[in-house]
Order: C-alpha cells, then sequence, then structure tokens
C-alpha cells in the first residue's frame, strides 16, 4: 500500500480550475520529485494535499485513511509536513524558536540536537533573528522545522528557488539522512537536473495536468522536453 496516494484530484482557486484528475502514489522511504514550468500546478498540489486549499472531486489517501477535506493542523499531525515556498520563517523569533514550532504539531524522532547535526550552520547561529539568515540558511531551518513534527512525509516546495549552487547542493545533500530515517519526499522543482538527480521516481505537471511518469533512468530527454513544455 503507497503511504500517499491521490486519486483523480482536482482543485480550485475560486473559478480557477487549477488540478485536473491528478493521481499520484509515493511509497515509504521513497523520494518523488515533481516538476514543470512555473504555474503548472506544482504548488497547488502540495497545498491541497496539505489541507491548505480545499480540494474539489478526487482523494487524498494517507497511511491507509482518507483525508480529503481534512484541516491542515490535523494532516500535519497525522505525519505530512510541508517546507513552503519562501520559507515563511517568523523573524521576530531567533532561528532555534523558528525550529521549535515544529515540535508543538506532533511528536517525532527528530530532536533539535538532530537537526543541529544536519545543519550545523544553525546552531552556530541559534540564538540570532531568523531575518539575519542568507536565504540558504532560511531554508535550511524551514526543513528542521519541518523535520521537528516527526514527518512520515516532507514535501519541499522549489527549495532551490533563488538560492546558488552550492548552497543548494548542501541543502540536497541532507536528504539521504532525512531518507534514513523512513521519511517519504516530495520535492516540487523547476531544477529538472537537480530533480532528477536525487528521485525515485518523477511526475511532470503542465497546466495542472500530469503529463509523464517515470524513473529518471528510463526517461529520455525528448520525453522529459516534451512533457515539460507541452511539445
Amino acid at each position: 500500500m503507497a503511504l500517499l496516494e491521490t486519486r483523480d484530484l482536482e482543485a480550485f482557486y475560486g473559478d480557477f480550475q487549477a488540478l485536473f484528475g491528478v493521481t499520484i502514489s509515493v511509497n515509504d522511504g521513497e523520494t518523488i520529485a515533481i516538476i514543470g514550468a512555473n504555474g503548472a500546478g506544482k504548488s497547488t498540489f502540495l497545498k491541497t494535499v496539505a489541507g491548505l486549499l480545499a480540494s474539489g472531486p478526487g482523494k487524498v489517501g494517507f497511511a491507509g485513511d482518507d483525508i480529503s477535506g481534512l484541516p491542515a493542523f490535523e494532516i500535519a499531525r497525522r505525519g505530512i509536513a510541508l517546507v513552503p515556498e519562501g520559507r515563511r520563517l517568523f523573524p521576530s523569533l531567533s532561528v532555534e524558536e523558528n525550529i521549535l514550532v515544529g515540535a508543538y504539531a506532533r511528536s517525532g524522532q527528530w530532536s533539535l540536537s538532530r537537526v543541529y547535526e544536519l545543519f550545523p550552520v544553525l546552531a552556530q547561529r541559534r540564538h540570532l533573528p531568523a531575518r539575519s539568515l542568507s536565504g540558504g540558511q532560511q531554508q535550511m531551518c524551514a526543513i528542521g522545522r519541518a523535520l521537528m513534527t516527526g514527518p512520515r512525509l516532507l514535501m519541499c516546495d522549489e527549495l532551490s528557488l533563488g538560492l546558488a549552487p552550492v548552497v543548494i547542493h548542501d541543502i540536497y545533500a541532507s536528504f539521504p539522512a532525512i531518507k534514513s530515517e523512513g521519511t517519504s519526499v516530495i520535492i516540487v522543482e523547476q531544477d529538472i537536473v537537480q530533480a532528477m538527480a536525487v528521485a525515485d521516481r518523477v511526475y511532470c505537471f503542465q497546466e495542472g495536468r500530469m503529463t509523464l511518469t517515470g524513473r529518471p533512468s528510463d526517461l529520455t530527454r525528448d520525453q522529459i522536453h516534451n512533457a515539460y513544455f507541452g511539445m
């Protein structure tokens, strides 16, 4: 049984339909990459799964339960954590206080010391206000906050957006340790190369529809290009 499974999922912003019959599965310990151009529906999919956007027709199943329509706080308690685009840290709180916010949602295997072990730079800056961090450090802090909820599924929205390549490398280097805890991961990315390098399976979105899926080793460059750009 898949850990997460969406079936014919639809989503709307008012009268505007943003997702059209999206069916995706994520297994325990698996890393899934969702790629696509800006506006393809990738972030909308994560928000719908996380309960931040009301879903239309379709189903969201998690760990054998139907979680369609549940509020975001209940979905977080069940073990789904979202690292949102733009990080969304609390600027008035310290780095450590931002990380500890995650512990209020759900207890798990991740502790403050383990987050600092994963991202040592955060330990060095833990008493500083979160707004003093660089973009990459803020991304690490947002990941640490999500891990403190003890998620079975970690969803990361546009991790590399606006970051330097060396910083992106450092962030992605943390995923083997996260996966070693049995945590499944969904990564939403516009960076195709980065996504393909870490994913067990890839889904491509285009205008709210899934246009391609498969293992990175099985997909050709032409297939990905056509699915990405709708050619």
